[in-house]
This record gives C-alpha cells, sequence and structure tokens, in this order.
C-alpha cells in the first residue's frame, strides 16, 4: 500500500548537512530515515528500536518495522534568518573563573552560525507498507526532535516522488531502474537522493511487501 501526505513544518527544522560561508545549514527536504524512525517513535511500535542506545547508528533495524517513508521533497520551503549558537562551557550556568579562562586560551570560536527552514515550509512525502494511522496527524522531527510537523493525506502527489537510493539499495536490498528524466542528488554518505519519480516507480521498486 502507498499512501501520500503533505508535510507542514509547525516549527523551525534544524538538521545541519553543509556548510556555506561559514554557515551550518539544513537541505531542503525531510530524510526517509528520520521519518521511518520518528513513526516508530511517535506509535511505539518496536520500542526496542526506539529506546535501545547505540554508539552509531544501524539502519538496518527499520527493515524490521514493516513500513517506510520516502524523502520528503519541498514543495514550498523559506529558510530561517541566521543564527549565532553559543557553545560557551557557561552560557547556561554560573560564572567561573577557572572556565573563563581557559576560553581565553582556546584556539577555537565558541560559537558558529546555523540556519534552517522556517515554520509554513511544505514538503510531500509518501508513505510504503500497511500502516494503520491517521489522515492527519503530528510527528517530531530534527535535531533533538524540537521541530513538530503536520502531516495529512493526500489524494496523489502533487510534484514528482524523491527516493533514498542508500535506503533502497544498501538497506532494502531493492532494485532501482534508472530512466530518462531522473536525476541524483548527493547530499550525505546515508542520503542520496533520486528525484523524478511517479507512484509506479515505487510499485515496482517495492513489488513486494517490505
Amino acid at each position: 500500500m502507498i499512501r501520500h501526505y503533505k508535510i507542514l513544518l509547525l516549527s523551525p527544522l534544524f538538521y545541519y548537512t553543509r556548510t556555506e560561508s561559514g554557515v551550518a545549514s539544513t537541505s531542503p527536504f525531510i530524510g526517509d530515515i528520520a521519518l521511518t524512525y520518528a513513526t516508530n517513535f511517535a506509535l511505539g511500535w518496536n520500542k526496542r528500536i526506539t529506546y535501545q542506545p547505540k554508539l552509531e547508528p544501524d539502519y538496518n533495524e527499520i527493515k524490521e518495522l514493516g513500513f517506510l517513508w520516502t524523502v520528503g521533497r519541498p514543495i514550498k520551503i523559506k529558510r530561517t534568518q541566521i543564527y549565532s549558537r553559543y557553545t560557551s562551557p557557561i552560557s547556561d550556568g554560573m560564572v567561573r573563573k577557572d572556565l573563563i579562562e581557559l576560553m581565553g586560551k582556546s584556539l577555537f570560536k565558541n560559537y558558529f552560525h546555523v540556519q534552517g527552514i522556517e515554520a509554513g515550509s511544505v514538503f510531500q512525502a509518501s508513505l510504503i507498507g500497511n500502516l494503520n494511522i491517521p489522515h492527519q496527524f503530528t510527528l517530531r522531527i530534527g535535531n533533538g526532535k524540537e521541530c513538530l510537523i503536520l502531516l495529512e493525506k493526500l489524494d496523489k502527489p502533487d510534484k514528482d516522488i524523491w527516493v533514498n537510493y542508500y535506503t533502497i539499495k544498501k538497506i532494502f536490498n531493492k532494485d532501482l531502474k534508472f530512466k530518462e528524466g531522473l536525476t541524483i542528488e548527493r547530499i550525505l554518505a546515508q542520503y542520496i537522493i533520486v528525484k523524478g519519480l511517479n507512484e509506479k516507480d515505487l510499485e515496482k521498486i517495492f513489488n513486494s511487501t517490505i
């Protein structure tokens, strides 16, 4: 089963993927892996995956869930202003003389600039699998799950579908046949985005249960 959803950001989204002119910025997409983990967390579907502490991610575990999101592709987005994040060890507590002296000897700045995606921005993603969820619901994503998103079911996608080649090939070992009109953008090692697909393409990739 494949269902399509509009995603509305109810608060700004931050999850830094690149550096532009000294600013850690958020690429205009929502990761399929992030949406899948967030859905599992909200439903309490597999508590072992949700609460198991890890030294490094093990994305193969999402095969146990029985569902998967596509990449949240942007429909209408606006970037936030550029913020300065302060990383001083005394920024959230009392002033300590020893820490101030150590900071004065540091070779590095104790702040950095960040930019995210503004609230009100709209994305689109598709859900694959027989998961019983309502037509409208919310999830939390982003760094520390600080961004609240509203998902609303669509009758059909507004634009082309984006998928993550890493997820399809590396995690699920599915084949994706490239055709004319598809484009690829490598964001991170675990996010290699393929653009230009439609619902029939998804059905061919996931022709059996995930």
